[in-house]
Parts: structure tokens; C-alpha cells; sequence
């Protein structure tokens, strides 16, 4: 599988002492960078240059790593995963730093970028490499790096061969196609009343699904306003069969002497969802906290009629469902898989844990 792009965020302060990685300075302003390529004033003249450039200016500052971008390579060749582990109660939990700059192809040449490590992290690495220059590679282990260890050396030899990376299961295997929505995705179901939802700054919404796998809109019958799931788009197998929708919904301003308890916040993001009716959702849990807001699965009841049926006749099912919210963006997107869809549990969950909301471009 090749290297997919990792869901890059924050662990949430309520879990951890708190870690984030964050643009911070220009080269000029940094400490000096270790290695030939970093004391170099000219621009790295290919790709295998500019992964040394990188890896030359990685280095320990207090609290964390920081690593500088060089000069003539724009943001947009850029693919820099930084993720890991977490200590949370008795296992762990899934951590994922600047998602937002790595899935929108934000990182700024001549830039540097400070990565601030938490006590309760059980691992931390950051693998980059070059759309441009897919030859061109780099994996560092960053809490090793941060506590002035030595990096693992490669084998000065190709004698033995080499390990293939395994999974944490078959099915995350499998979900190794990234998709990209926009949302507000259409203005039909538009009135007089709900103008909020479609004035919405655009946002895109990014995850993983298997190959071949496609979103599309639905009919234009069937787009109506949703104030839960607005503006869905369908989620199609390899076959063209919808298997499952995704919509988008605004975060509702708390009323001042019933704001959410601390981990309770998902309650009034999802009011809409989380009321009984004709799709509810429930059994929420999180699989992924970043900056701004947090990724989860639930388990979805909804209502589905026949043609010509009444809705009193409509018959329950049951199906997963992935959450993801941006407090800073006040959005949130919920997609819902139907019952008999191809997806086994831990798909979804890795589905969940790679969605990444970003302002469009």
C-alpha cells in the first residue's frame, strides 16, 4: 500500500499535557541546522537534495523537534505524515499532527515547523516524501530525536531483505483511496430559512476508502435540506452502488450557563443527530481528538420506506456511521453507511480516524 496520507492532528488537552505542531519561523530566525545540505546557501537542485535538506535541519529544541522546509520547493509536493501513540486509560489512542497543512498542501518552502511533544506520547514519527520524486524518502522516529537518541542506521548493505510493513488489521489495509468533498455541494434545498447552511464558507472534507470507491450527488429530487446531514453526496462501491452518504452540519453556539461538560462537547455538536427520529445516532465514541475537535464512530438507526409506503410503515436499520467536527471551522460531517454495506467495523473506524476537514482552497 503506498504511503497514504495520514490523518496530521492534535492530541486534545484534556488527554494530554498537550502537543501541537505549528509554522514558526523562517530559516533566518531558527537556530543553525546541522549538516552539509542546511549550510548550504543554494537551493536543492533535486529531490534526493531536498529530503536531505530536511533531514539535515531536523532538530531537538526544547519541549520537541523542528524541522525547515527548503527554499524552491513549494508546499504542494509536499507529503509529510507525523503520527503516532498515546498513552489514554489503560491502552492507547491515535495521534495525528498537522493534518491540516499535509491534506491541503499547505506547507510553505523556507518555512519552519516546531513539533511540541507531550510526556504521555508512546510513539512519534514523521515520514515524508515527494510527489515529485517518489524515490526520494524519509521516516524519523521524533521522540527519539527529541530526547537526543541516535536515529536507527540503515543497513550499510542490501543483504537481507526487506520487512513489509504489516497493518493494524486486514481491513485498514484495504482502505487505501483517498476522496476529497466539498461542502455546502449543491444549493438545491435552499429557502428562505436555511441560508446559513448554504452561505457556509466552503470546506473540504477528506478519508479513506477502498479502491475504486467514488462519492457522487444524488438526484436533484433527492436533494433536500437536512439540518442534520445537509447537502449529501453518495458513497458508492467499485460497482457504482450507493452504499452509504456523507453531509455537513454547522456547530450550534452554546447558551451561556449550559455549556458542555469537558469531553461532553460532541453532545451539542450533534443535537440535531442525536435526537430521535426518523435517523438517530448513538454509541458514540472517539477514535481520534485533534486541535479543534475530535473523529468518531456510532451506530446509526434509520428509518427506510418502499416506494408509495407511508412513513409509518418504514422499517429500522442498523449501520455505521463516522463523525468528525472543526470547532474552528463550526462545521462538523457525518457519513452513514447502510445496512448491507461492504464495510466491516474496524473499516469504518479506520475510515473515521482518517477524515480531515480543511477551509477550501
Amino acid at each position: 500500500m503506498r504511503k497514504q496520507a495520514l490523518a496530521c492532528a492534535l492530541a486534545l488537552c484534556v488527554v494530554l499535557s498537550g502537543c501541537a505542531g505549528q509554522g514558526q519561523h523562517s530559516p533566518e530566525e531558527s537556530s543553525p541546522a546541522s549538516g552539509s545540505v542546511m549550510a548550504g546557501s543554494s537551493i536543492p537542485q533535486t529531490g534526493q537534495d531536498a529530503m536531505a535538506f530536511l533531514e539535515g535541519s531536523l532538530r531537538p529544541y526544547e519541549g520537541g523537534v523542528e524541522f525547515t522546509l527548503p527554499e524552491g520547493w513549494p508546499g504542494e509536493d509536499w507529503n509529510i505524515q507525523i503520527s503516532g501513540r498515546a498513552a489514554m486509560g489503560e491502552g492507547g489512542m491515535s495521534i495525528h499532527l498537522m493534518e491540516k497543512e499535509n491534506a491541503g498542501k499547505a506547507w510553505k518552502a523556507g518555512q519552519t515547523y516546531q513539533i511540541e511533544c507531550a510526556q504521555g506520547y508512546l510513539d512519534l514519527n514523521l515520514s515524508a516524501c515527494l510527489y515529485s520524486d517518489e524515490e526520494a524518502e524519509l521516516s524519523v522516529d521524533l521522540l527519539a530525536l527529541a530526547q537526543g537518541q541516535p536515529q536507527p542506521q540503515a543497513p550499510a548493505a542490501p543483504e537481507a531483505q526487506p520487512v513489509e510493513s504489516i497493518p493494524q488489521s486486514t481491513s485498514e489495509q484495504d482502505m487505501i483511496q483517498r476522496v476529497s468533498a466539498t461542502f455546502p455541494a449543491y444549493q438545491e434545498g435552499r429557502s428562505e430559512y436555511n441560508g446559513e447552511y448554504y452561505d457556509q464558507a466552503p470546506f473540504t472534507a477528506s478519508f479513506l476508502l477502498p479502491q475504486g470507491w467514488s462519492l457522487k450527488e444524488p438526484e436533484k429530487a433527492d436533494r433536500v435540506f437536512d439540518q442534520g446531514m445537509n447537502t449529501q453526496l453518495l458513497v458508492c462501491d467499485s460497482a457504482g452502488n450507493a452504499v452509504g452518504r456523507i453531509g455537513y452540519g454547522l456547530i450550534e453556539a452554546a447558551e451561556p450557563g449550559n455549556e458542555p461538560e469537558a469531553g461532553e462537547e460532541y453532545k451539542l455538536v450533534y443535537c440535531y443527530l442525536r435526537t430521535p427520529s426518523s435517523c438517530f445516532w448513538e454509541d458514540y465514541r472517539v477514535v481520534k481528538r485533534t486541535a479543534s475537535g475530535e473523529n468518531a464512530v456510532a451506530t446509526v438507526h434509520y428509518g427506510q420506506t418502499e416506494p408509495g409506503e407511508s412513513a409509518a410503515a418504514a422499517q429500522e436499520h442498523t449501520a455505521h456511521g463516522a463523525l468528525a467536527y472543526d470547532k474552528e471551522l463550526g462545521v462538523y460531517v457525518a457519513l452513514r453507511m447502510e445496512e448491507d454495506a461492504p464495510l466491516t467495523a474496524d473499516q469504518v473506524e479506520a475510515l473515521a480516524q482518517s477524515l480531515t476537514l480543511a477551509a477550501a482552497a
